[in-house]
């Protein structure tokens, strides 16, 4: 067994753990969103690109909905 350690972490600190992570992940999926639009990558939920658009971005609401939450 490897070794276990716990760590508290203030409520502050996860918040903004949690609101750079969903920025990242809103700026990568934003990045997929254009690139899926123009043709130019692969598949990300669909492989039909209108399907594949319109899920990118219910997905990148749903991230810009939780970020209004933490405040940003």
């Amino acid at each position: 067994m490897g070794i276990v350690m716990k760590i508290d972490i203030d409520s502050e600190v996860l918040s903004e753990i949690v609101r750079a992570d969903l920025s990242d992940t809103l700026k990568s999926l934003q990045t997929d969103l254009k690139r899926r639009k123009a043709g130019g990558t692969l598949a990300v939920f669909h492989m039909d690109k209108d399907e594949d658009v319109a899920e990118l971005q219910l997905h990148i609401d749903a991230i810009k909905l939780v970020l209004r939450y933490y405040g940003e």
